[in-house]
């Protein structure tokens, strides 16, 4: 009962950590959001991303290993620890990416555009990065995780709460998953891959263009049937890549608002 408390109380911290991150990360330095706009990142409602949650397991268990590892210098040992964590977090990226591409024909995410990308799922610049956390991980937040994991071993009655974050977050899995079965079936039939970041893309100008009301909450929220929306979405990959996808919009707005000048002055 205890390890198993232990794991959920981990993956919905990791979780929900990893929003966070993501949230910060594609409103300041994300290519894709050329517009510098608040995305909520992953396609889930809520402020969790399943990837970070097994992350976080994965450092909490392997930081246990520096002590058994076969080096004298600390600071050695320290430093394998983290390229070991860095290359455990890019194979689980790698392979959930691969299973999703494989499976169900949807990218969650693409590193096609940064050097030294593996099929898009993988690339050096975001292993450096997950180095990164796992250094900051093990100096800044294995400490007080790991007493907050004591704290709720001993006082089994605050666990209510990790009930009450699983309970709304299957809810919005089951949700999720159902749009999620639905662009497979779309992608499969097209015979395409589906980019989660692309399609959010073409849902939001097609909202702008249409006057349509932004979802935060919701990314994939569709404003038209999701059919429609796919369709769409097939023929701006046809035409768009995903970052000209909203530069294009910007010049189709600035040539519909000099044609309705044109038309006023006509009219004068």
């Amino acid at each position: 009962m205890l390890p198993f408390i232990q794991t959920a109380y981990l993956f919905a911290l990791g979780s929900m950590i990893g929003w966070v991150l993501e949230f910060f990360y594609r409103k300041f330095f994300d290519p894709v959001n050329v517009e510098r706009k608040w995305l909520n990142p992953g396609f889930l409602t809520g402020p969790y991303l399943p990837l970070y949650g097994f992350s976080l397991l994965l450092l909490f268990w392997l930081r246990r290993l520096e002590n058994i590892l076969p080096i004298n210098d600390g600071w050695l040992r320290k430093l394998i620890l983290f390229l070991i964590m860095a290359a455990c977090i890019t194979a689980l990226e790698y392979f959930t990416g691969l299973i999703f591409i494989v499976k169900l024909k949807i990218m969650l995410w693409d590193y096609t555009q940064y050097w030294g990308n593996i099929k898009g799922i993988i690339c050096p610049l975001y292993s450096f990065f997950w180095l990164v956390l796992s250094i900051g991980y093990v100096f800044l937040l294995d400490p007080p995780i790991t007493s907050t994991v004591n704290f709720l071993i001993n006082n089994l009655q605050f666990t209510f709460f990790v009930g009450l974050y699983y309970g709304v977050f299957l809810i919005d899995l089951a949700i999720s998953i159902n749009n999620i079965v639905n662009i497979a079936e779309f992608a499969r039939e097209h015979n395409i891959i589906v980019k989660i970041d692309e399609l959010r893309a073409q849902i939001d100008t097609f909202r702008e263009k249409t006057k349509g009301v932004s979802h935060f909450f919701v990314p994939l929220r569709f404003s038209d049937t999701l059919h429609n929306s796919l369709e769409r979405y097939r023929e701006f990959r046809e035409n768009f890549s995903v970052g000209t996808l909203r530069e294009n919009l910007k010049v189709e707005n600035i040539r519909e608002n000099i044609n309705k000048n044109i038309d006023k002055i006509k009219k004068k």
